[in-house]
């Protein structure tokens, strides 16, 4: 079966065309071309027609099933540039506020800690792991999507790293702050680890795996919702019950943690999507 590059150097040779004049009307790079012919990438859907239109061959000569799910899972899963740089902008928040968190912790660290008690300096360490991990995942996440490379697997990585990152986070709820009460291991397990090790596995499945199955891109869009519902939650039980007064770092925290699981809904329905048209 001749493949989706080798089809469209044969069609813009046969339109007398070279890459660099090809890559002119469609405002890219040569190399781009040139990458695509020996088949290292994949243009978007949008530009393939624009190539089809050039070569003024049918979309059907140039892509085949088999190309079409090949676009998909070498191109990144966000193609449309405004979301992209909304991604991208928020990926640079993120990292920007789990350093300053992690160099926080560092300095209050000596200061507030009980360095005598082992175990709450095992939990402290754990956490500081979640916030080092989490961090270098957005800052993976936002080098690619950059680059536009961002591929499936790629993501899904991301994806699957950071709920196991939230599970390290909250392992606070098995530690000595509270006593290791059975009411707090269970509450623990309920609203942190359970959920993100279901979102952590998930996200292995429906992103890296390529199996498109209801039920892992449901639990994907359920831990995401409840991680949100949990946010609201907390923030509203800390200004009423607790009469917490929020600062403007806090409503950052807020509004960014929310946007990362919005976030995580978009890319997987959006994924989903692509290799739904890609098998019709």
């Amino acid at each position: 079966m001749v493949e989706f590059g080798e089809k469209l150097r044969i069609a813009r040779e046969a339109k007398g065309m070279t890459q660099q004049s090809l890559a002119e009307k469609l405002y890219v790079t040569r190399q781009s071309v040139s990458r695509w012919e020996c088949g290292d990438r994949y243009p978007d859907i949008i530009t393939t027609k624009k190539i089809a239109n050039i070569l003024e061959v049918s979309l059907d000569d140039l892509l085949s099933n088999d190309d079409m799910t090949k676009m998909v899972e070498r191109n990144p899963v966000i193609e449309k540039k405004s979301i992209n740089i909304v991604m991208l902008v928020l990926y640079s928040f993120v990292v920007f506020s789990y350093f300053v968190t992690i160099v926080d912790v560092l300095i209050r660290f000596p200061k507030e800690a009980d360095l005598a008690n082992l175990d709450e300096v095992k939990i402290i360490v754990l956490n500081m792991t979640g916030l080092i991990l989490a961090t270098v995942i957005f800052l993976y996440g936002f080098i690619h999507a950059y680059k536009g490379s961002l591929s499936p697997k790629r993501m899904g990585l991301a994806v699957s790293l950071f709920f196991l990152s939230v599970c390290a986070t909250e392992i606070r709820y098995f530690g000595p702050r509270y006593g290791a009460r059975w009411q707090s291991i269970v509450s623990g397990a309920v609203y942190f680890i359970i959920p993100n090790i279901l979102g952590a596995v998930a996200s292995y499945m429906f992103f890296i795996k390529n199996i498109i199955k209801k039920r892992w891109i449901a639990s994907i869009y359920l831990v995401a919702l409840w991680a949100i519902f949990r946010i609201v939650m907390t923030s509203f039980e800390l200004m009423t019950v607790y009469e917490y007064k929020w600062s403007m770092n806090t409503t950052v925290q807020f509004i960014l943690n929310i946007a990362i699981y919005c976030l995580v809904i978009y890319q997987t329905h959006a994924l989903y999507v692509k290799r739904k048209n890609a098998v019709m």
